[in-house]
């Protein structure tokens, strides 16, 4: 605390040593009483900070180790994969062509004919001679025997040479190879859950040829159907997060790609199938005819006509979990038209229905 006072110098300011004192002795008095309490947390602070630091080091640990038996589980397969494809261009060959031992085979033959031509021959001398009738017999035998083989050595070379204009090939061609190698490359995902919408993938027991839908993206947000038009069979996904009770949820579908616009958006119960043939189950905004839309088992009206603006880009969805309604926000143009008293009963999530195949979106947070 400073007071005015003069010393030699009239415009100086002087401070009273007492003032001074009282003003430390009170600060030291309270910052005694911060460290005195800090003293006692600090202990607990630390103890606290290990135990998240060991949780982190565990979470990490765990999701490496998940990483490498994957990667393990696909290198085991791919190895068995090579083996095999390896043992079968041997079969293959084999089974065209002929083995490197029927070379060697066939360049000992005109030693062995030879030999057997001669013994041939000179058995014609002893037919006559009684003693020598059962091993003359026993001879012919091993000549025939050993034309026999001679004739099968040659019809191997015979088969190899038709075939020698046949061409084993190996698939894939170089341009499926490539996409196999783009697929590894880009192969798993590390997220963290600040992001709020990534879509549920197809169920693992459908195969890769008939899932119905792809999911990409950096934060796996982006929908596209795999399979063509049929019937009006709506495919579609729900995201993994639940929307809480009492809270309010905005996010953006870009439309990315579409041929007809057949593409709703909204939301859904849990009890929502994936690759369900109809959109009875939700609350939906349908981009091709601009209009609120739904269906059993909650006895909405089919249809709503609202006179929305068609749909070019964006469709912006706000969900109010406490009001329990859904509006829609078509290119930034509101017409405050919107689903209300949606049922809550059972947990909601973001769904998105396509027709078309090729027809692709994306769902991110909306930022005012």
């Amino acid at each position: 605390m400073k007071e005015k006072g003069y010393g030699l110098h009239k415009d100086c300011e002087i401070c009273i040593i007492e003032n001074i004192k009282e003003e430390k002795k009170q600060k030291l008095e309270n910052n005694i009483k911060i460290l005195e309490e800090l003293y006692k947390n600090i202990d607990n602070s630390i103890k606290e900070l290990k135990n998240i630091f060991d949780n982190i080091n565990k979470e990490k640990d765990e999701i490496k180790i998940k990483i490498q038996k994957i990667f393990t589980k696909i290198r085991t397969e791919l190895n068995n994969r090579e083996d095999y494809l390896l043992a079968q261009v041997d079969e293959k060959y084999d089974d065209l062509f002929f083995k490197e031992e029927l070379i060697k085979l066939s360049e000992k033959l005109p030693q062995k004919i030879k030999i057997f031509l001669e013994n041939g021959n000179n058995l014609n001398k002893y037919w006559n001679e009684p003693n020598k009738l059962i091993p003359s017999i026993n001879d012919c035998i091993k000549i025939e025997k050993n034309i026999e083989q001679i004739n099968e050595i040659n019809e191997k070379i015979l088969k190899g040479k038709l075939n020698i204009n046949k061409k084993i090939i190996f698939s894939p061609e170089e341009i499926q190879n490539h996409n196999i190698l783009e697929q590894i490359k880009s192969f798993g995902k590390i997220l963290d859950d600040s992001y709020k919408y990534i879509f549920k993938k197809c169920p693992d027991n459908i195969k890769v040829e008939e899932k119905t839908f792809i999911i990409s993206g950096d934060n796996q947000n982006i929908m596209t159907r795999t399979t063509p038009f049929k019937n009006w069979n709506w495919t579609g996904t729900t995201c993994l997060n639940q929307l809480e009770k009492g809270k309010e949820y905005k996010w953006k579908i870009k439309i990315l790609k579409t041929t007809h616009k057949y593409i709703l958006v909204g939301v859904a119960p849990i009890d929502f199938i994936i690759n369900q043939t109809s959109w009875h189950y939700g609350w939906y905004f349908e981009c091709s005819i601009s209009t609120l839309c739904s269906g059993p088992p909650y006895n909405y009206s089919d249809y709503k006509g609202f006179n929305l603006p068609k749909v070019n880009d964006e469709v912006i969805m706000i969900m109010n979990m406490e009001k329990r309604t859904l509006k829609f926000i078509i290119n930034n143009e509101d017409k405050g038209d919107q689903y209300t008293n949606i049922p809550i009963d059972k947990p909601l999530f973001p769904t998105v229905l396509l027709v078309d195949k090729d027809d692709s979106i994306q769902i991110t947070n909306y930022e005012e």
